[in-house]
């Protein structure tokens, strides 16, 4: 019986193929999670309201998540097509050497070009000032796109390097030796010089990596903070809410008013609140702000959602 008929190797081969499955899926939910909880963290807090006292379900981050990253999934789409076509380019240019000269300055110009927004990416990334103060992950793009240039500008003239010296010598005279090269080129074309690009690729993907997903992580902020900016700008068409209370509440946002009312049988409600709007309920409380955000004095009120309260909803 082989091992993989055996109990014991079918446990193997099931184990395996549901790591398969679920890890994927277990990143992107971490992944969904993470941008749900900072978009959602700018959204709130822009009302100057904690993330922790709302308490979001899992499933209310995910869908945050799933809203922040479309933007970015979008960009990156794009972004890889266009670099698919300019390698393919890149490929039609090495499939004849006659086009060494172009392909060589093509190498040239993208290695500068990465070697520039990488040093804009570690300013960026070591000067405070400019990090507050640029466009939307400007640093994270600039090292990103820094590094992926400079390897892929540096890849293409050592190939082109190497096929420029070895065409060199085939058509060098007889009296030249068919193997001797320049200790440069002898050096790009060494077992040692491969291994040092492949451990130079390692961490050029680790630096990618990373500033792919800082990048993401901006997005989601600007993300977030759009919403609010959104939201702020559509209280004044959402539905009013009228506030009864048991207990008078201190210090409301401008733009809300209280009432003391009349007491009656049976009711402890004794203060109505008008001029509100419903940001969020969570967590059993609600998150009640005015109309006009932008009006100085505005701030978000919280308020225990009990039976100390009873909420009433006017469409505009």
């Amino acid at each position: 019986m082989t091992a993989a008929a055996s109990p014991g190797g079918q446990f193997l081969e099931r184990t395996r193929t549901v790591v398969n499955v679920l890890g994927p899926a277990t990143v992107a939910t971490s992944l969904l999670f993470y941008f749900g909880y900072v978009a959602t963290t700018a959204r709130f807090g822009y009302f100057g309201v904690y993330l922790s006292l709302m308490n979001q379900s899992l499933q209310d981050m995910l869908l945050y998540g799933v809203e922040a990253v479309y933007p970015p999934l979008i960009a990156v789409s794009v972004l890889g097509l266009l670099a698919l076509a300019a390698h393919a380019g890149v490929r039609l240019l090495l499939s004849s050497e006659d086009r060494d000269d172009v392909t060589g300055w093509v190498g040239i110009f993208v290695t500068l070009l990465g070697c520039l927004a990488l040093a804009r990416g570690v300013v960026g990334m070591f000067v405070p000032h400019i990090a507050r103060t640029e466009a939307i992950a400007t640093t994270p793009l600039c090292l990103g796109a820094g590094a992926g240039g400079l390897a892929y500008g540096a890849w293409l003239m050592r190939r082109i390097t190497i096929r420029r010296d070895r065409r060199r010598l085939a058509t060098a005279p007889d009296d030249v030796d068919p193997l001797a090269r320049s200790p440069v080129v002898d050096w790009l074309a060494s077992p040692a010089c491969a291994r040092l690009c492949r451990y130079a690729m390692a961490w050029i993907t680790l630096l990618v990596i990373a500033s792919a997903f800082w990048t993401a992580n901006s997005f989601a902020a600007a993300y977030g903070l759009g919403r609010a900016l959104d939201d702020a700008d559509s209280l004044p068409g959402r539905a009013e809410v009228v506030l009864y209370t048991k207990e008078p509440l201190r210090n409301l946002p401008t733009g809300a008013s209280g009432t003391r009312l009349a007491s009656a049988a049976g009711s402890e409600l004794l203060y109505r609140y008008r001029g509100l709007r419903l940001l969020a309920q969570s967590n059993g409380r609600l998150f009640l702000v005015p109309a006009h955000w932008t009006t100085p004095g505005a701030h978000t009120l919280v308020v225990p959602y009990d039976k100390t309260v009873h909420l009433e909803l006017l469409p505009r």
